[in-house]
């Protein structure tokens, strides 16, 4: 590679992003060729993929990627020309290749330079350049072995994307030296110990003076390092970037060139009243239409600002495909992937938090729910299992559901299963409704599975996807049928940034619900309000709602109501549960910037952030969910 393109970190910036993207697709695609040999236009856009990264990477002199996509691109050029088929065997040769070029190019994104040994890659992609070899119409020889596959444990986990940091911005300096060869690990450890010891130098300056490093060998270490601190400042900026549709950016300058229009109108009328041009009311009129315009720019300025935000949920849903593959193959089990609402759009904080728990709700999916096909033909069902991922907006919310058509889950298990961990008594599971029964599988450290395995049993994944939710404002709601299968529903807001809030008061202190939460409002007098199974319940139409008194959960000092008197009661869902919340005075809508709690206040229930009024007073955001898991643990369970 020549030095100027080597010292061009914007050009190799864009390469690594593009080629990100590209192989992004391609774990996709080369999955969906398996299962439709036949698309031609499937074929050519996996073929111009390898053609893309094969010449980008020669023009930038990276001839290692260079070379092996080159030998891959022949191999596609096989197969559209029919030459050869796409079997499971040349998917498996072609997504190690995928896998060894993103762990090239992961590299060239960190500024590490090494040889790679790809000679069994290498010869298993000539194999299928073989006229006869994997299922050609020339003749029926046999196919090589194929690669190895990746261990259970790693399908599903973040492809390998260069060597893993050391703590700090980059490598430290002894470790450089280390693995030039220029010093030993226990020089270097003896310079640490010195330190220690409340030595001030660094380890450079200490081993020159003890004559474990040169001071050459020093300096060229400190080249190494800062080349490798600006690669990964480079990686940690990337992943802050975003592609934005421009037409997107132009509603955004239009709005902020009306922003000032509408400026400089006010600038005006201020000159025209200070000097005494226009009179009181002539200023208040066309202060107030000044004032309307200005906040109908801004409300259509934060919808703008906020589209710019949004990406589709599709960045997340392409890696699925080709890790429900190799898990399955893994599991010895056959699978369907069905994904519909690829291209729903969500804020891009939250589409880069929702890609852990909804890899460990499919690798549940697989491992749990999905039987092995001869268990499948036992019970009547067809031998290959599916499982759905969607995605779609109800309102103001996007739910994603992870459903499959497996096992499903059995109470009386799992109720057995936390007698033996001695999480409940019995009196405590007799009082459980099947739903809390079936939401024990969100505890940590719980699990059904017998023994444990690479792919679960250590009863981390559930309790991470609920953590992750409360993290994000969403819900989890779970359904299961036994025998029928089983789906998972995250109900996640639209953005982080700005939400909708209904401001309510109690003890004259004004809290902030999120609207998306609340079902209605209602007013009841207090004697409608009963006692069943030590939780008050108020009967909304046809339902018993569960009643949290604000108050009593905020032990304020708020005096009760008289029975007489008609109660304000708030209705909050969370996921298909109901909570009737009641409160001394709704104080109407308005939308707010919300702010984590601090560290102290972070896992106090029913508490989920704060946000700061117009009069500069501090506002607690309440969260629904946690609210009616204090009832409940209040009351024992809810029948």
């Amino acid at each position: 590679m020549g030095q100027e393109i080597e010292q061009d970190a914007a050009l190799i910036h864009d390469y690594v992003t593009e080629c990100d993207e590209l192989m992004q697709r391609l774990d996709q695609d080369l999955v969906a060729l398996e299962t439709s040999p036949s698309d031609a236009e499937l074929l050519n856009r996996i073929f111009r993929a390898f053609h893309t990264i094969k010449g980008t990477s020669g023009f930038l002199g990276f001839t290692q990627v260079a070379e092996i996509t080159h030998i891959a691109e022949d191999v596609l050029n096989l197969l559209r020309q029919g030459g050869a088929q796409a079997t499971r065997h040349t998917m498996d040769v072609l997504l190690a290749t995928l896998d060894q070029m993103r762990e090239m190019i992961g590299d060239i994104r960190g500024g590490v330079s090494r040889s790679y040994a790809v000679e069994g890659l290498v010869a298993d992609l000539k194999s299928l350049l073989v006229p006869g070899a994997n299922g050609s119409p020339a003749g029926t020889a046999a196919a090589p072995p194929a690669p190895t596959k990746p261990a259970a444990a790693e399908i599903g986990k973040p492809a390998v994307q260069g060597p893993e940091p050391a703590a700090g911005i980059a490598p430290p300096i002894g470790e450089i030296l280390v693995e030039t060869g220029k010093t030993t690990p226990l020089d270097v450890y003896r310079a640490a110990e010195k330190q220690a010891e409340g030595d001030p130098r660094r380890i450079g300056e200490i081993l020159i003076e003890q004559g474990a490093a040169k001071p050459a060998d020093v300096l060229n270490a400190l080249k190494i390092q800062e080349k490798a601190g600006g690669a990964q400042r480079a990686q940690a900026a990337e992943g802050r970037t975003i592609r934005v549709d421009v037409t997107k950016l132009d509603e955004l300058v239009n709005l902020v060139g009306e922003l000032v229009l509408e400026r400089n109108r006010l600038a005006h009328l201020s000159k025209m009243f200070s000097g005494n041009q226009v009179s009181a009311e002539q200023f208040e009129s066309a202060f107030l239409q000044s004032t309307a315009r200005l906040g109908f720019i801004t409300d259509e300025l934060q919808t703008a600002g906020l589209r710019t935000r949004m990406v589709s949920v599709d960045t997340v849903f392409r890696r699925f495909p080709r890790m429900v593959r190799d898990l399955a193959g893994a599991l010895g089990k056959q699978v369907d992937l069905v994904i519909r609402g690829e291209d729903t759009e969500l804020d891009k904080t939250i589409v880069e938090e929702i890609s852990d728990p909804l890899v460990h709700l499919l690798r549940n999916s697989l491992d749990h729910g999905i039987e092995l096909p001869a268990v499948r033909q036992a019970a009547g069902k067809d031998p290959k299992g599916t499982v759905r991922v969607e995605a779609r907006q109800e309102g103001d919310n996007i739910v994603i559901e992870i459903a499959d058509d497996g096992a499903g889950m059995d109470p009386a298990r799992l109720s057995k299963k936390a007698l033996e961990k001695g999480l409940f008594t019995q009196e405590q599971l007799a009082a459980m409704s099947r739903r809390e029964i079936l939401d024990m599988i969100f505890l940590p450290g719980f699990s059904t599975a017998e023994k444990v395995s690479d792919v679960s049993g250590r009863g981390v994944g559930m309790d991470v996807v609920r953590s992750n939710m409360k993290k994000l404002n969403g819900t989890v709601e779970l359904e299961s049928e036994l025998g029928r299968g089983s789906c998972v529903r995250l109900r996640l807001p639209l953005t982080l940034a700005i939400v909708p809030v209904l401001l309510v008061s109690v003890s004259k202190e004004t809290y902030a619900l999120p609207l998306r939460s609340i079902v209605e409002t209602v007013r009841v007098r207090a004697s409608e309000i009963h006692s069943a199974n030590a939780t008050e319940m108020l009967r909304l139409r046809d339902r018993m709602v569960p009643v949290c008194w604000l108050h009593r959960a905020l032990a304020s000092a708020s005096e009760l109501p008289k029975d007489t008197d008609l109660l304000r009661v708030v209705i909050l869902s969370a996921g298909e549960r109901r909570i009737g919340m009641v409160v001394d005075g709704l104080l109407g809508q308005e939308e707010t910037v919300i702010k984590p709690l601090s560290t102290h206040l972070r896992d106090v229930p029913g508490l989920s952030g704060a946000t700061i009024s117009g009069d500069g007073e501090v506002r607690l955001m309440l969260d629904p969910a946690g609210l009616l898991g204090l009832v409940e643990s209040r009351a024992g369970g809810l029948q």
